[in-house]
């Protein structure tokens, strides 16, 4: 399940703060009450879900639709942060909006397009904090308002092949970047013509889930040292963490290690070949990689024969006390301002969120984490020890998401765009370019 955002909201969220209001949709919800007006509807709900992942979300809407005959699901896959905001401006909004990730969650919060939740929660008497755990509940408000509830999360580890480990004589995970880069260099081989024929680990930023890594979750980074200042350009760790990956590309790879990695890539089919069955863990391609729990799914599902473990993703050298923690944030879900139906909107919400039969057939079957206190404790998934790995993950409360601001993921963004420009050559002086976009970032809070 991917979960990365990518795109940028600013101009639909202005037209959003000044036409959004949010108050008399969730008013009109309260008052129905939670059973809600029994006469037929039919509730759209949009998701960022595809394939067969797509499918499987529907048997628990199908589990849904049985304990509630009279509400109808018309469920649209497909569907990003923008489209729900272009659709909120344009009054033609979902009854439920489901994204792949939090990075956007105080913007909807702060700007209205998404109904606070409060009083759904308190018309039936739910203290959430008694449901969800902490971790999950830190991404889905902002500032008080609790617009939207997690449904399912993820979490970040290593998944490395044990017959390479094994030809290598390495016998452990690697728990430090100093670790990850020695023994990529022992797992990685060259074709004869000097192309990577199996990568010992892949570390650029737009590979995979590889992301994840340059999130400051692993390196004790700080994303702002006040509200609204970036830290990028004060924090040391960032340069040190870019340090790290210039010298691991070279090391392992050689002076042109960027371009092998990017025909590298392509030999494997390109970014879209994480999500099919030519994946380069899967086809033995790829020796170790930073990937969340959804893969377990996914290599079951692919009839993969890789023989693999998994563990708590290495940490910068000298922060060892972080090791077992690593970044969380999945689902979250949403009630969108003027949802024809916010009642019956709430009653979906609310049982995709809080239910623990909804939320262990959720994580059983597209292998995710769950986000309640009782649907953690799935025997089910308790039993598989690659998934139990991203449980405890979860459960480390060293682990977290990047801060939420209301500029949602414009600040990924621009860390992602000089991110490429790094690993590409293009960034000549490195402070110089943390502090550029530094800059950039502080910028697009002062435009509003």
């Amino acid at each position: 399940m991917k979960r990365t955002i990518i795109g940028v909201l600013g101009i639909a969220m202005l037209a959003v703060a000044c036409t959004a209001g949010g108050g008399s949709s969730a008013v009109s919800a309260v008052d129905t009450g939670s059973g809600a007006t029994h006469s037929p509807v039919t509730l759209n709900v949009w998701s960022f879900y595809s394939g067969h992942e797509f499918a499987q979300y529907q048997a628990v809407l199908s589990d849904f639709q049985a304990k509630y005959p009279w509400i109808s699901i018309k469920h649209t896959p497909g569907k990003s942060d923008t489209d729900y905001l272009r659709a909120v401006n344009s009054n033609t909004a979902p009854d439920l909006a489901i994204s792949p990730g939090p990075d956007n969650v105080a913007k909807f919060c702060s700007s209205g397009a998404y109904q606070d939740l409060n009083p759904f929660l308190q018309q039936d008497g739910m203290d959430v904090t008694t449901i969800i755990p902490p971790q999950a509940l830190r991404y889905t408000s902002y500032q008080g308002d609790q617009c939207t509830l997690p449904v399912l999360s993820d979490a970040y580890g290593i998944y490395y092949n044990k017959d390479m480990f094994a030809a290598a004589h390495i016998t452990s995970p690697p728990k430090t970047l100093s670790e990850l880069e020695t023994d990529a260099k022992k797992l990685t081989t060259f074709n004869p013509d000097g192309s990577i024929k199996v990568a010992g680990c892949d570390p650029l930023n737009g590979f995979y889930e590889s992301t994840a890594l340059y999130n400051g979750g692993y390196s004790q980074g700080q994303w702002y040292s006040a509200p609204q200042k970036s830290a990028f350009g004060t924090d040391p760790s960032w340069a040190k963490l870019l340090t790290w990956q210039k010298n691991f590309i070279t090391d392992v790879y050689g002076p042109d290690g960027y371009a092998k990695l990017r025909d590298y890539l392509s030999t494997l089919g390109g970014p879209n070949s994480e999500w099919s069955s030519s994946h380069g863990f899967e086809t033995g391609q790829l020796a170790m990689m930073m990937d969340g729990e959804w893969r377990t799914a996914f290599i079951t599902t692919d009839k993969s024969n890789v023989n693999y473990e998994t563990a708590p993703f290495p940490v910068m050298d000298g922060i060892t006390g972080l090791y077992g923690a690593g970044q969380i944030g999945g689902d979250v879900i949403g009630i969108p301002t003027g949802a024809p139906h916010p009642a019956e909107a709430w009653l979906l919400l609310k049982y995709l969120a809080t239910d623990t039969g909804a939320e262990e057939k959720l994580a059983e079957t597209l292998g995710n984490v769950p986000t309640t206190y009782e649907s953690l404790k799935d025997p089910k998934l308790l039993a598989t020890p690659h998934f139990k790995t991203f449980l405890d993950i979860f459960a480390n409360p060293k682990s977290g998401f990047k801060p939420l601001t209301v500029i949602g993921d414009t600040d990924s963004t621009l860390w992602g765009n000089f991110l490429s420009d790094w690993e590409a050559g293009k960034v000549p002086d490195l402070q110089q370019g943390l502090n550029g976009v530094a800059q950039q970032i502080d910028q697009q809070f002062q435009l509003g």
